[in-house]
């Protein structure tokens, strides 16, 4: 079974005590709100839930279990119809019935009400009736599902009745046993082996939850052994998709939390087979500990590549899986990590510990923990360098001193499938805000998906002749998180690309670096590039908010033949620069806690500049977007950027030198309150030291050396 006789005495005495109260009173609640709209299990399997998006907002429709066949958007309430939202609607309703039949059950073994137990009973047997039927549809997609859509939501709708049965097995008859086993589990087991998804990936790892928890269900080792043991199960998952700082491979932080519950189920499952304890794995702590190094100061988390925008470590972190802090429940009874009791603790600051796996796995008691901020760290194996530092108290609004800073400079592996062309893309995290997010993606079914959030342009990095970066993997040359100054350093190269031979190709024989060189209120941001030809260089950055420019500009368009997603940005602006300038984003006025960000750019050579609105996440919710445009070969943008809160406390940057490609050196005198702090950029240590002006006003000199071996 998959929970045993001491399990259910642990969940019964759960069940019983006040901190669990909030918990069993959302699970009666939501059996009671299936009981009171009941889904009919559907004659057609279900669609594609990435088509249950309204196609003029990016917003998910609104499910109605009522109607099948009209779908609201939440935006303007315009209903949608037609057999791709009809089909989408299906998947819904397979994705309600399955985890209201996991309630029920849990219900009726918590009450005893024998209507909750009628209710699973029948949902089992129907799907055991229909799903011959179901086989029959034909798929034509590369990894067909037969109730739903794919085998990654086969296995996904699976399991909850999995475990539902295993709750309600006892009262059924034998023959009952026998049509749900065979007519459903076992078909659903065979298809998934047929069809598993033969490679390292998220598909493959819920593919293995359910052929293994089916496994358990009948008794059959040779399924369980599949699954854990095969070619691509668990071990096999853990060992080539886990990268060595504990990340899924794919970069995003969604199909982390994804991956890692389709792993932390077949561990459910099986932890009472003897001799097979999966919780054991190193690798699968060690999923659960690298987010939480790597989120934001608020606990929420980048959504970097094919993320959702609104993961977070306080709440929900992907579609289709429990809220992040139910995944930490099964963590600490698990390890008792006290990591793991401070994000427990930090969640139930602002929610209620009422999930599912807090009544099924949770520790009766969660010991207090002293809240921490994170320090900064460097992810080598996915590339995320991040840098962060408590904001200067004089910086901060009553009550704000202890929000962090938070930089991350992404160099990493492209992500498979998953991946975005965004290396040395630059997040700006300052004041609980996000100012320079990672965007993520919106559903898969809306144009924008790849026309825009899949394009370097909607990210804060460089493009060659507008054209996105193909994939490539960086390498960090220096990562100091103490000292005077922080540093992240990093480069990607297409020097070596055999897949761009071409001459023709922008990025044929290209090379970026990109160094942040941060202090408690600004950071320096150097953007070095090179190229065999002349190219368009466009260095990108979007913040939330308008921006505001300080030079001369004109009214644009940008069009398509501009670059890869370029249509995209409205409202442009377009400005010569021959010299310094600076971008300001204000604070949001009706929000007195917000954050701007000012951007101290050095003219350099001359070029133009572009303000504008693009899409953020979703598309409606504009962000201004800045590109400093120069021809070049070789160039080296300058920047400083100041986040803030309240008052500014940079108010002038002057720089004393910008030609660091020709030159080899640059410097800036910068202006902080009552601060006057001097930076020197070097090329090597072969380039002598400028005679940069003396003033007994400067109270601080800092040096960088960008190819230096220490």
């Amino acid at each position: 079974m998959l929970l045993s006789q001491a399990d259910w005495q642990s969940i019964l005495q759960r069940a019983s005590l006040p901190q669990f109260d909030a918990a069993r009173q959302r699970l009666l609640g939501e059996a009671a709100a299936f009981m009171a709209q009941p889904v009919a299990v559907q004659s057609e399997p279900g669609g594609y839930y990435h088509d249950y998006f309204c196609p003029a907002h990016g917003a998910q429709l609104l499910f109605d279990p009522t109607t099948p066949t009209t779908h609201r958007c939440p935006v303007d309430n315009v209903l949608w119809q037609g057999e791709r939202f009809d089909a989408a609607w299906r998947w819904f309703a397979n994705n309600r019935l399955s985890e209201a039949a996991l309630r029920l059950a849990l219900c009726w073994r918590l009450d005893g009400n024998r209507s909750y137990f009628s209710q699973v009973r029948q949902i089992l047997l129907d799907y055991a009736d229909k799903y011959a039927a179901y086989q029959q549809v034909p798929r034509t997609v590369r990894n067909p599902g037969v109730a739903t859509y794919t085998t990654l939501d086969e296995a996904v709708w699976v399991l909850p009745l999995a475990w539902a049965f295993d709750m309600v097995r006892q009262q059924l008859s034998q023959a009952e046993d026998d049509q749900i086993s065979q007519r459903l589990f076992a078909p659903v087991a065979e298809h998934l082996i047929t069809h598993h998804f033969g490679d390292v990936h998220n598909f493959a790892c819920w593919h293995n939850a359910a052929i293994g928890t089916i496994g358990v269900l009948l008794d059959r080792t040779d399924w369980i052994d599949f699954a854990v043991r095969g070619e691509f199960g668990f071990d096999k998952q853990l060992a080539s998709g886990v990268l060595a700082d504990g990340l899924w491979f794919e970069g995003s932080f969604s199909y982390h939390f994804y991956t890692v519950y389709a792993l932390l189920t077949l561990a459910k499952a099986t932890r009472h087979l003897p001799g097979l304890d999966l919780r054991a794995r190193p690798a699968l702590r060690a999923m659960l500990l690298a987010p939480i190094h790597a989120a934001y100061p608020d606990w929420s988390l980048p959504a970097t590549n094919d993320c959702w925008y609104f993961s977070s470590l306080l709440a929900d972190c992907c579609h289709g899986v429990p809220p992040a802090p139910a995944f930490y429940e099964i963590a600490y009874s698990w390890y008792a990590d006290p990591l793991f009791a401070q994000l427990l603790q930090r969640a139930y600051a602002q929610t209620q510990r009422d999930s599912l796996d807090a009544l099924l796995f949770g520790e009766p008691s969660i010991p207090p923990v002293p809240l921490t901020s994170m320090p900064s760290v460097n992810l080598p194996a996915s590339g995320y360098a991040i840098l962060q530092h408590d904001a200067p108290e004089t910086n901060a609004q009553s009550g704000n001193d202890k929000q962090q800073r938070y930089l991350l400079l992404k160099y990493g592996p492209h992500g498979g499938g998953h991946g975005h062309p965004d290396k040395l893309n630059l997040i700006v995290h300052a004041y609980g805000q996000r100012l320079a997010p990672d965007f993520g993606t919106p559903g898969y079914g809306l144009e924008l998906f790849q026309s825009w959030y899949r394009q370097t342009i909607s990210h804060n990095s460089v493009t060659l002749d507008g054209m996105s970066q193909p994939p490539a993997t960086g390498r960090l040359h220096r990562f100091r998180a103490d000292g005077p100054f922080q540093v992240a350093d990093a480069s990607i190269s297409w020097q070596d690309e055999p897949a761009l031979a071409s001459a023709d190709h922008p990025y044929h024989g290209a090379f970026l670096r990109r160094i942040l060189l941060a202090r408690p209120d600004y950071f320096l941001d150097i953007m070095w590039v090179e190229s065999r030809e002349p190219k368009r260089i466009d260095w990108i950055y979007h913040n939330t908010g308008s921006p505001s420019i300080s030079l001369a500009s004109q009214p644009t368009d940008l069009p398509s033949t501009e670059g890869t997603g370029y249509q995209h940005i409205h409202q442009a602006q377009r400005a010569q620069v021959q010299g310094n300038f600076v971008v300001t984003w204000l604070p949001e006025p009706s929000q007195p806690k917000s954050a701007g960000l000012r951007l101290f750019i050095a003219g350099g050579m001359p070029g133009e500049a572009i303000i504008g609105q693009a899409p953020g996440n979703p598309p409606t919710d504009l962000h201004g977007v800045l590109i400093h445009r120069r021809h070049a070969t070789t160039t080296a943008f300058l920047s400083l950027f100041h986040p803030y809160q309240g008052t500014p406390q940079v108010t002038a940057v002057e720089w004393l030198g910008q030609n660091l490609c020709e030159e080899g050196w640059a410097a800036c005198v910068v202006y902080c309150g009552d601060q006057r702090e001097q930076w020197l950029i070097r090329l090597n240590p072969e380039v002598s030291r400028p005679l940069l002006p003396v003033s007994p006003q400067v109270t601080a000199q800092f040096e960088y050396i960008l190819n230096q071996q220490t």
